[in-house]
């Protein structure tokens, strides 16, 4: 027994003290190295060659250290992001950017601008992103001493704009240029350099090989234009930036905001990652995403207040409830996605229509819809824009005087069957009002009406995406977006009536419009006999046969209408009833109801839908 004990004790002595010699002995043979993080955001079409890119300069980095890490979309969220940043001595990052000044907003916004564009949630694929600014960044983020960033393809960061899009100033490039920095250099870079078209291989490979200085590597690089424009950075005082354009003051592609006489030992002497520190591919696994399962909460479907008028500011509410009100997470937050399901047809303009005869032979493009115009996300590669079909050709036959026919060409290129859905790629997450027994989520609709499919996703306070679990507790919903001037109508489906036999057809109308439909009568100031009288809308049905052997009769037959109230308001509702007389041949028919106005005239002209009433007419005995 004692030899026993004596056993055990030499076997604890190895354990508690040898041991740590062991690991003293270990760390000291393997001292500090650069940690060399690359990181790919969702990118679209552009993220397999980001991916790529990214894997031949990991590769180049794994020649001079052990401790590379690669976080690629679709797992490249925000918390895997950051805590493979921290001690990072040079970071690649490749993906959408998104830069102040553009045209999205009025000031520079650091929730959203001059960082990452990254996924919401791991595994979401290669198309939506979430953008995570400078404030995210220079807060949460701690780099190695003398670190280098290099922001590679993105757009705004070596002061350019998008592709597509007027590319501004001189002045506005070095903002951009200044401001894009400025949240890596908070967070510990000492040089942070843009380059929006080359691969980030040679910057690697320049960096960890330790040449003269980062400012000859920069200056000497492939990619160089010999313009050189230099200047004091305000953003980042003892910073100087410099940029690299393609010509004297455009082609803004190449920048740099660094300490003055950085060299590349500088950086490898800031080292502070491990050959121990990661595993043998250097991929980090994504964080567990937050979660609100466990806190009891319970949400019922989303509801919207008000009418849903295209561009307009309204507010989503989704009932909750909840046992313990303290495990309501604090700062929660709230973004939504459109998906479009249908759109409807955009109003033609007869005062802007111009006809065949009159139009020059060169023209100015139109001016843009209020559709076309909505703003686009700020992206790292070309925006697709789909273009209109040519317009069909108006010409005439040959021939003498004014009876000579009009031959109308069919248009050159028939209509796509499937086309891509337009749906939103920009997650974009703001703070929500928990009331008593319901969450406020403040949206703008889209622009353009139609009928969309609604999708909630919630965030924590540092904007990061629930887990799977949580997100499914609140249901999608189908929304129609309406127009300026729109409308419903409820009314049966489908009916079935005897040839010949009159009958009444009851109706709901609402105004889902921004206007009220007709006016009381109007009467002058200086007297009280009405200038211009009461005028009502009306709603308006019409016979169209379908199937053979059906036909139209009497013309005073063919059509119905009724007037609905005066000055019927946004958002109110009236009944009314039809009178009918059903045609004399039998088969079958649509019923199509239209809204007409007396100031806008009819709903379907003006790009609305159609209600539809299927009507079988059987012959009398």
């Amino acid at each position: 027994m004692r030899r026993f004990g004596a056993a055990i004790i030499a076997a604890l002595f190895v354990v508690g003290v040898c041991a740590p010699a062991t690991f003293a002995a270990s760390a000291a043979a393997h001292p500090a190295v650069p940690r060399v993080v690359f990181i790919v955001g969702p990118a679209g079409a552009a993220t397999d060659g980001y991916r790529a890119q990214a894997r031949a300069a990991a590769a180049i980095a794994r020649q001079y250290t052990p401790d590379v890490v690669e976080v690629y979309s679709p797992d490249a969220t925000w918390p895997a992001v950051k805590d493979a940043l921290a001690g990072a001595s040079l970071v690649v990052y490749m993906g959408h950017g998104n830069g102040w000044p553009s045209r999205y907003r009025d000031a520079l916004y650091p929730i959203s601008q001059d960082g990452f564009g990254l996924n919401p949630t791991a595994g979401s694929g290669d198309s939506q992103h979430q953008y995570f600014g400078e404030a995210s960044v220079g807060a949460e983020v701690k780099l190695a001493k003398n670190a280098v960033v290099l922001l590679n393809h993105l757009c705004y960061a070596s002061g350019n704009s998008e592709p597509g899009l007027p590319e501004g100033t001189l002045d506005q490039a070095r903002q951009r240029v200044d401001n894009y920095a400025a949240g890596f250099i908070r967070a510990g870079a000492a040089a942070v350099i843009a380059e929006a078209w080359s691969s980030p291989s040679y910057f690697v490979r320049a960096i960890l090989g330790g040449g003269k200085s980062i400012q000859t590597a920069w200056q000497k690089s492939p990619s160089a234009n010999g313009n050189r424009i230099a200047f004091a950075s305000l953003r980042s005082p003892g910073y100087v930036a410099q940029m690299d354009p393609e010509h004297a003051a455009s082609g803004f592609v190449r920048s740099i905001v660094m300490k003055t006489g950085l060299a590349p030992r500088d950086v490898l002497a800031g080292a502070a990652g491990s050959a121990l520190s990661t595993d043998a591919l250097g991929v980090v696994a994504p964080p567990a995403a937050p979660t609100l399962t466990g806190t009891g909460i319970t949400l019922a479907a989303p509801d919207i207040s008000g009418l849903t008028t295209a561009g307009s500011t309204v507010s989503i509410d989704i009932p909750f409830t909840i046992r313990d009100r303290k495990l309501i997470p604090k700062g929660l937050q709230a973004s939504v996605r459109w998906d479009p399901i249908s759109l409807a047809i955009a109003p033609v303009d007869p005062a802007a229509d111009v006809t065949p005869a009159t139009t020059p032979a060169t023209s100015p493009a139109p001016a843009a819809s209020p559709a076309a115009s909505a703003t686009p996300a700020a992206s790292a590669t070309p925006i697709a824009t789909a273009q209109p079909s040519a317009a069909p050709l108006t010409r005439t036959a040959p021939g003498v005087g004014p009876r000579r026919k009009a031959i109308i060409d069919a248009p050159a290129a028939g209509a796509d069957l499937v086309v891509p859905e337009a749906a939103g790629s920009v997650i974009a997450p703001t703070a929500v009002k928990v009331g008593k027994t319901s969450i406020g989520v403040p949206v703008t609709l889209p622009a353009a009406p139609g009928r969309y499919r609604l999708t909630i996703t919630l965030h924590d306070g540092d904007g990061v995406v629930y887990d799977d679990a949580s997100q499914a507790l609140i249901p999608a919903l189908s929304v129609r977006v309406t127009g300026d001037y729109d409308a419903s109508i409820d009314v049966v489906p489908a009916v079935q009536l005897t040839a010949g036999q009159e009958a009444l057809l009851g109706v709901r109308v609402a105004n889902l419009g921004r206007t009220t439909w007709g006016h009381g009568p109007i009467n002058t100031p200086s007297t009280t006999i009405a200038t211009a009288p009461a005028e009502a809308a009306s709603v308006v049905a019409r016979w169209i046969p379908l199937s053979t052997g059906a036909a139209l009769g009497d013309p005073a037959n063919q059509s119905a209408d009724a007037k609905l109230p005066i000055g019927l308001a946004p958002g109110a509702k009236a009944d009314a009833m039809l009178g009918l007389t059903a045609p004399t041949a039998a088969g079958d028919y649509l019923l199509v109801l239209d809204i007409v106005t007396p100031d806008r005239g009819s709903l379907i002209a003006s790009g609305g839908d159609p209600t539809l009433v299927r009507v079988t007419v059987v012959a009398t005995n």
